[in-house]
């Protein structure tokens, strides 16, 4: 799964910080647009001609919006849904996937790499471009919650500052 991301990344992604996930969503002919997707995130939907398009929810941040996007993007390229199907993506406020949702776990997975690039991400972080959660969640537009996700699943440490370097028991942002 990891290396379908990858694949898409290196073929559709212009390189860009946050990911434009307009362009590869274009790039893919997943229509997206905005609206009324009730308490989802978002509505995906593929017609019985192949035409996929992914309804955002209008009234979510755009931090959810864009994670809504490339949840939707995953579950395309993961072939989840064949035509004439449609799937609410749910999203819960701490942003955790339900585990025993093999195919929500997997688009969480592919969501996950496809907004937070592991090169661009090792290369911010190995550099100090960007020394907290914070300053990740703001560069590449996501909640803090997944970069420390993605963090962790990359087993990378944001660099400890000059305080916490002398005292360990200075609080972690």
């Amino acid at each position: 799964m990891a290396l379908l991301a990858e694949g898409i990344l290196k073929t559709h992604w212009d390189q860009s910080v946050p990911v434009n996930l307009a362009r590869i969503a274009k790039a893919m002919q997943l229509r997206v647009s905005l609206g009324d997707t009730g308490t989802a995130c978002a509505l995906l939907e593929v017609s019985g001609a192949h035409k996929a398009c992914v309804t955002i929810g209008q009234s979510h941040p755009i931090t959810r919006q864009r994670y809504g996007v490339a949840h939707a993007i995953a579950h395309l390229a993961l072939h989840h849904l064949r035509p004439g199907m449609q799937r609410a993506i749910c999203i819960s406020d701490s942003y955790h996937a339900d585990h025993n949702q093999r195919q929500d776990s997997e688009a969480n997975d592919f969501a996950l790499q496809l907004l937070l690039p592991e090169t661009v991400l090792r290369y911010t972080v190995a550099g100090r471009h960007a020394c907290s959660l914070q300053e990740l969640a703001h560069l590449f537009e996501v909640p803090e919650i997944l970069v420390k996700q993605r963090l962790a699943d990359l087993d990378l440490a944001l660099p400890k500052t000059l305080a916490q370097q002398l005292d360990p028991r200075v609080a972690e942002n």
